[in-house]
C-alpha cells in the first residue's frame, strides 16, 4: 500500500496574492454577468473563430456557463492544491524534494487557477460588449502565460529532483 503524506503548505505573500487574485477574478466575473445581463441582446455570440469573428449565436442564458465555470475551476483547484501527493511529477519524489516539489506543485496550481479565472473575467468582458468581433490578443496572452508558467515550474522541479 502506498504511504500517503500529507502536506501542510506554509504560504507566503506571493500565495496570498495569488489566492487573493484568484478569488477577486472569479467575483468580477460574476459581478460583470449580473449587473449587465440585463441590457445583453436575446441573442448573443457564443462562438469565435480565429480571427475573433462571431460565427455561433445563441441565446444569452448561454452566457450564464462563463462565471459557472469560473467557479467551478476555482473551488475545483482550491481543493485540487490540498493533495499534492496525487500529483504526477517530472522527477522522483523522495523524502529530500518532496516538500520543495510540493510547494513547487501548489504555486504553479496557484498560477493555474489565477490564469484560468482571469481568462473567464476577460472572456465575460469581452462579450458584454457584445459585438460581432472579439479581441483574442488578451486571450492568446493569458494562455500564453499558462504555457509559461508550466513550462517553467517544470524546469524548477526537474532541477530539484
Amino acid at each position: 500500500m502506498k504511504k500517503i503524506h500529507f502536506y501542510k503548505s506554509s504560504l507566503n505573500t506571493i500565495d496570498y496574492v495569488l489566492e487573493f487574485l484568484s478569488l477577486l477574478s472569479v467575483l468580477c466575473t460574476v459581478v460583470l454577468f449580473v449587473v449587465f445581463w440585463i441590457d445583453a441582446p436575446e441573442i448573443v455570440p457564443v462562438h469565435y473563430n480565429i480571427y475573433g469573428i462571431a460565427d455561433g449565436f445563441g441565446n444569452k442564458t448561454t452566457l450564464i456557463i462563463l462565471p459557472v465555470i469560473s467557479i467551478v475551476t476555482y473551488l475545483g483547484l482550491t481543493l485540487l492544491n490540498k493533495f499534492p501527493y496525487i500529483f504526477n511529477f517530472p522527477v522522483k519524489v523522495t523524502e529530500e524534494n518532496r516538500q520543495i516539489l510540493y510547494k513547487n506543485a501548489t504555486r504553479v496550481v496557484r498560477w493555474t487557477k489565477f490564469i484560468m479565472c482571469l481568462l473567464f473575467t476577460v472572456i465575460v468582458w469581452q462579450q458584454i460588449g457584445v459585438n460581432d468581433r472579439i479581441n483574442n490578443t488578451s486571450l492568446f496572452i493569458l494562455i500564453a502565460c499558462l504555457i509559461i508558467c508550466f513550462i517553467v515550474y517544470i524546469v524548477k522541479m526537474i532541477r530539484t529532483g
